[in-house]
């Protein structure tokens, strides 16, 4: 029997592996990996973050063999290899393991087409061994997604960038892991300057728990000093361009920025928060609350790099309407580089210059 279509909210009222929905959503993975459901025989890890790809599947990996590194255990075959000997892998499947217990099968996807060769494994739940698939982003009416989708003993996982609100919670595990606390603000400075994928992300953190081993807590300090310095800066630079009217610095600022492991939708996520903090800063101006308090207020929530000199600066020159229109060009900059990633540079240039423009008619 066929699976239902997995429903579009995340308020499901089961589990989706228990049901009949094969579908993992990025947000649900985790929960899913912690224990592996028995009756799946089948992972396919896709998405667009390579480094989550490759760690989700090294989890279920774990889960499944001994012994990685035993050649009997594990067995690694090329997609692009599998494409020209489709039996291929249904042989491996069919393989007793020369000393018994369970194998995985890795198989990481290439430009050539698998499918046929994970079609003839997949009519049924296979006895001791797994199959792992590993692939890049694929559309949603991608055939081998569709196929792992559509078989209840198959799942496919999707491996997506990590939202603000994940890279706190897992800054705050891993740090707890190593014996160290490390408050809201802090983890959220550490945020901003993380997430260009999870291996990128986990060598961070690697290197800033390394550097406060027998310690007790991690502070903005330390991460400026190990983590934040050339991320996170270069972000600020091109967002305090923009809204400073700077029209000569927004090319070079963005380029710099997306060039320091910052995707084109953290760049302008950060943008939109800080769009969002000034014009909440001016309502409160509006209703009568100096200027100075409503600033550090919103900043203090918004948790924002700009100096306060610049920050006062950009707020006396932003109206209300004006920062709104900001917020709307920043949200449809957002959906547009998500519709068309290979174009984030140019819409976020695009965006940038926009906010630089009406910043300078306003300073005018």
């Amino acid at each position: 029997m066929r699976a239902r279509s997995p429903s579009k909210s995340r308020h499901v009222s089961q589990p989706i592996w228990h049901a009949k929905v094969v579908l993992v959503r990025h947000w649900e993975a985790d929960k899913l990996l912690a224990k592996l459901p028995t009756h799946l025989s089948f992972y396919l890890f896709f998405g667009s973050d390579a480094g989550l790809v490759n760690e989700r599947l090294r989890l279920v990996l774990r889960q499944s063999i001994d012994d990685a590194n035993d050649a009997f255990q594990l067995v690694r075959l090329e997609g692009d290899e599998l494409a020209s000997e489709t039996g291929r892998l249904a042989d491996e499947c069919n393989t007793i393991g020369l000393f018994g217990g369970r194998r995985a099968i890795w198989v990481k996807a290439g430009s050539r087409n698998i499918l046929p060769a994970i079609e003839a494994v997949m009519e049924a739940p296979l006895k001791d061994t797994v199959v792992l698939v590993e692939a890049g982003a694929l559309k949603r009416d991608a055939a081998l997604r569709k196929v792992f989708e559509r078989e209840r003993h198959a799942a496919a996982i999707e491996c997506s960038h990590d939202d603000p609100q994940q890279l706190r919670a897992l800054i705050t595990e891993e740090a707890r892991k190593s014996g160290l606390s490390i408050d809201r603000d802090t983890a959220e400075l550490l945020s901003h300057s993380l997430g260009a994928d999870r291996l990128t992300t986990r060598l961070e953190l690697e290197k800033l728990l390394l550097y406060k081993h027998g310690e007790k807590e991690i502070s903005m300090e330390d991460v400026e000093a190990v983590v934040a310095d050339a991320s996170a800066l270069n972000l600020d630079a091109a967002i305090n361009a923009a809204f400073s009217g700077r029209l000569e610095q927004v090319d070079q600022t963005v380029v710099q920025a997306l060039a320091a492991n910052n995707d084109a939708g953290m760049l302008i996520g950060m943008a939109s928060r800080y769009a969002v903090m000034l014009h909440r800063a001016r309502l409160d101006f509006e209703r009568g609350v100096p200027r100075d308090s409503a600033l550090e207020k919103a900043s203090r929530k918004a948790f924002v790099f700009a100096q306060k000199d610049a920050m006062a600066a950009q707020f006396d020159s932003w109206s209300t309407q004006g920062l709104t229109r900001a917020i709307e060009i920043l949200a449809t900059a957002l959906s547009d580089c998500r519709k068309e990633a290979r174009l984030a540079e140019p819409i976020s240039i695009r965006a940038f210059w926009s906010i630089a423009s009406a910043a300078r008619r306003r300073r005018a």
